[in-house]
């Protein structure tokens, strides 16, 4: 994709904080770092739209985008399942994909995720979409892509540490 002096590829569309890959702290990407990170980021985008306002008639109507699939399918019932996914990714990506890591428990780390997104398609398939299951179908993706990072790495870099690699 081409990007203006700008780093702009889409116009209206804006990437603040983590998913910025702004360089700003390095392979170091901790909390409190992407925090700064926002606050400055979100500051220059705000600045940008208050001071060049969108061209109306290039914003797609309302009325063109498709409707949300939803007409055959029938309501989640039962949400502990989610709440028991969105458990086993959270301890997942704690244990196996942390700031220190191993080939290994990236390697474990990658064949519970694929169980948790076929789990999580399995549900979405079958009902209605829910905020819970959305968000949950969103991390898992996520989580998938982190690790799959992580395994491609060839260097230890800032504070992510695979021991593989020392």
């Amino acid at each position: 994709m081409k990007q203006d002096n700008s780093n702009r590829t889409m116009a209206g569309l804006y990437a603040i904080g983590e998913v910025a890959c702004s360089g700003m702290h390095g392979a170091n990407r901790l909390a409190s770092n992407s925090l700064l990170e926002a606050v400055v980021f979100a500051y220059r985008a705000t600045d940008w739209i208050t001071n060049n306002p969108p061209d109306r008639e290039r914003m797609v109507e309302e009325e063109t985008l498709p409707a949300w699939r939803c007409e055959d399918l029938a309501n989640l019932v039962e949400h502990s399942p989610l709440k028991q996914d969105l458990a086993a990714l959270q301890a997942t990506m704690t244990h196996d994909v942390g700031l220190v890591k191993s080939n290994a428990r990236l390697q474990r780390a990658t064949r519970r995720l694929e169980l948790l997104s076929e789990e999580a398609d399995r549900i979405w398939r079958k009902c209605r979409p829910t905020r819970s299951l959305v968000e949950l179908r969103n991390m898992v993706l996520v989580a998938q892509h982190v690790c799959s990072s992580s395994i491609s790495m060839e260097e230890n870099i800032g504070l992510h540490f695979n021991h593989d690699l020392a």
